[in-house]
């Protein structure tokens, strides 16, 4: 079987028990010691198990809806190619919160993909059954057919309905469906480069200046130059650039499997905030301040030298 064979969506309800949720998640998975949620609305983890086919990696890309533009800009995009759609409840507003999370991604779910709604087990089995009557309301409207509902207390009810998720998905594995790791592309990232006030060059580059620094992001290499923006007239033998080293996994930097170009997204907010300065890595030579001092020296050695 090979490894992260499918992917599934869940989207936690932005309630304050979210976090608990979440943190109940990654304790039944495998994940980066950083949590993405917060930098790029999803944390990608990982549940490894055995199924009647063989040894499985299940991604689970969890995600939150909040109010910030950007962050219903880019939710949609996670939903691409996942083979379930989990939506994990906690309050009497859980109808709601799925009906508009559901009115935001229609366009790239598929209606045969089943549903699946998680709550905690609280209440009594008459609440249970009237959240259930809505629920199979909100789906009857939209034209959904496949959908459940699943209640749970403790980290290993996750990991067994997990389970149950993997051996679906491998028993009824799609033949003319190919996996999807996740959305995004080069048109994707440069569309959200232009909702953020980011021109896009026909060269795929951008273009953003920070104090006296320059920044030249090419969306479609990956690669981020800085370059002395008081010598952009300065004669071509003495202008001064280098190629920034940008891996830091924790800050949603890294080149992470499945990612894509989405690491371009995290970098050009970096840069349009200002905190781009204060990236630290696992070496003092791949520390933000450290490159941009040392272009500012080349630039002192070189170009205003060549002036005098």
């Amino acid at each position: 079987m090979v490894r992260f064979l499918a992917k599934v969506i869940l989207t936690l309800e932005p309630i304050i028990t979210k976090d608990k949720f979440h943190e109940s998640i990654r304790e039944i998975s495998a994940h980066h010691k950083g949590n993405l949620l917060n930098m790029i609305g999803v944390d990608p983890v990982v549940f490894r198990t055995e199924s009647s086919r063989g040894e499985v990696d299940l991604q689970i890309w969890v995600t939150t809806i909040t109010g910030s533009p950007l962050n219903r800009l880019v939710i949609p995009f996670y939903y691409v190619g996942a083979r379930k759609y989990i939506f994990m409840c906690g309050s009497k507003n859980s109808v709601t919160f799925v009906s508009d999370a559901l009115q935001l991604v229609k366009d790239k779910i598929n209606a045969l993909y089943e549903i699946m709604i998680l709550c905690p087990i609280n209440g009594d089995k008459k609440t249970h059954s009237r959240l259930k009557t809505k629920f199979r309301k909100l789906f009857a409207d939209n034209n959904l057919e496949n959908f459940s509902f699943h209640n749970w207390s403790e980290p290993n009810d996750l990991a067994a309905i997990f389970k149950d998720v993997v051996e679906d998905i491998v028993v009824n594995m799609p033949q003319d469906v190919g996996y999807v790791p996740v959305g995004f592309d080069l048109s994707t990232v440069e569309n959200i480069a232009r909702q953020q006030g980011f021109e896009v060059t026909d060269n795929h580059e951008v273009l953003a200046k920070l104090d006296d620094i320059l920044f030249r992001i090419n969306l479609q290499k990956n690669i981020v130059y800085a370059e002395k923006s008081d010598c952009i007239n300065c004669p071509k033998e003495c202008k001064v650039s280098k190629k920034l080293c940008i891996e830091i996994a924790d800050k949603g930097f890294s080149t992470m499997k499945g990612l894509g170009d989405l690491r371009m997204v995290s970098i050009l907010l970096a840069i349009k905030d200002g905190t781009i300065l204060t990236i630290k890595g696992g070496k003092p030579q791949e520390d933000i301040e450290v490159q941009i001092a040392h272009l500012r020296e080349t630039f002192e050695k070189t170009c205003k030298n060549k002036k005098k």
